[in-house]
């Protein structure tokens, strides 16, 4: 793949992760082929299609909807993209059951991307499910005891 086409991948991708943050639904989708595969490993769920993806981000975006994505680090090897980011959202809406907190959100994000013909084929997502749980003030328990986690507890 030539170095012309890594850039556009780069550029479809950027533009993805800022139409996400804007909440542009058409725009977001646009950047998706219609069998799009998105895996997000936290959560254990591939999401598999246009219209799935679609109702995947109706329900991101309602329980945080004002999460705006930020790429720190990005680079293309043939049709691959890797992009680093930092997201930050307020959890206004359910999440996982969690009933809104009002809690601002802070992850660290890895995306592994997939292009194809101009469209995003593959998307695989990777973050600290643990670190989001502890900051929308989720207890946590282990073999029925609270389990500590965080900052507060590393410092102890």
């Amino acid at each position: 793949m030539s170095r012309k086409n890594e850039e556009r991948n780069v550029r479809l991708v950027l533009e993805h992760f800022a139409a996400e943050s804007n909440h542009d639904h058409g725009a977001t989708l646009a950047t998706l082929a219609d069998d799009i595969e998105y895996r997000i490993i936290p959560l254990g769920l591939v999401i598999r299609g246009k219209d799935a993806a679609a109702r995947y981000y109706d329900q991101w975006w309602a329980a945080f909807p004002d999460v705006n994505i930020q790429i720190e680090r990005i680079i293309a090897a043939g049709e691959w993209v890797v992009a680093e980011a930092s997201s930050t959202a307020t959890h206004l809406g359910t999440f996982m059951g969690i009933p809104p907190t009002g809690r601002t959100v802070r992850s660290r994000v890895c995306c592994l991307i997939r292009v194809r013909d101009g469209k995003m084929v593959e998307e695989t997502v990777y973050y600290d499910q643990l670190e989001r749980l502890t900051q929308l003030g989720s207890a946590l328990e282990l073999d029925r005891r609270p389990l500590e986690v965080g900052p507060a507890a590393a410092s102890r």
